[in-house]
């Protein structure tokens, strides 16, 4: 299970990791999904730079999570993956307070920060759209850790290998590459997946990040989380997100 670490020790190493660009698999029940994501991209008051790889939430959602930061292109990017198709008045109604929405010909801008992407299953193009959002919106950022990026969902990757749609061991390809390029701009990631997935793909995929949070909600609606370091084997106590 791993070795209980003190606050302190744990702190110390936690910190090591912002430093040095990390990631994080979050097992998460549904409750407790979007609590524990928002913890993750950094407290609105934080100049974070995001990049959104979403195979489920619609880009409403997502720029809400980016909120009330600046939305363009040296800021935030969203590569949509999702079975949706993206309405492009989400740009006007959630563009930079200081950019434009209109054009002289009263055209929306370019939203550079947008890509879809049609296929959920065509890693490749997966992996250069999350390349180039991480290496863009990287030039900007001022310290290590200021980058988030945000997979907000495995299982629909998890279902298409299940249909055969995809190979399971190209879907392992593709998290080693898009974590190591997270760690490559000092990055910190995060990969969403449902509490129910079972041991051998846990036992799998795991490895390829350097902490799992295990996130729950009780019967009071009280979301807690716990901490495992990979690489120390530290384990946190259960504390309230």
């Amino acid at each position: 299970m791993g070795k209980h670490a003190d606050a302190e020790a744990f702190s110390r190493k936690l910190a090591s990791l912002k430093r040095d660009g990390c990631n994080v698999l979050v097992v998460s029940d549904a409750a407790g999904r979007d609590v524990a994501c928002e913890r993750l991209l950094g407290a609105p008051e934080l100049d974070r730079r995001h990049v959104f790889l979403s195979t489920s939430s619609d880009v409403n959602t997502i720029l809400d999570r980016h909120a009330p930061r600046r939305t363009d292109a040296n800021s935030v990017g969203v590569i949509d993956a999702t079975p949706g198709s993206y309405t492009r008045s989400a740009a006007a109604s959630a563009a930079s307070t200081d950019v434009d929405t209109a054009g002289p010909t009263g055209g929306l801008v370019d939203e550079a920060w947008y890509e879809r992407i049609d296929d959920v299953t065509d890693f490749e193009a997966l992996l250069a759209a999350s390349r180039d959002a991480l290496d863009r919106v990287s030039t900007a950022a001022d310290t290590a850790g200021d980058v988030r990026f945000c997979l907000d969902g495995l299982d629909p990757l998890f279902d298409a290998a299940a249909r055969a749609d995809a190979d399971e061991q190209a879907l392992f390809r593709f998290l080693h590459a898009v974590t190591s390029r997270v760690r490559s701009v000092d990055g910190m990631g995060h990969v969403h997946v449902s509490a129910d997935i079972d041991d051998r793909r846990l036992a799998t995929f795991e490895p390829l990040f350097d902490a799992t949070i295990r996130v729950e909600t009780d019967e009071t609606g009280t979301v807690s989380q716990r901490w495992r370091l990979h690489d120390s084997e530290y384990v946190s106590d259960w504390f309230e997100l």
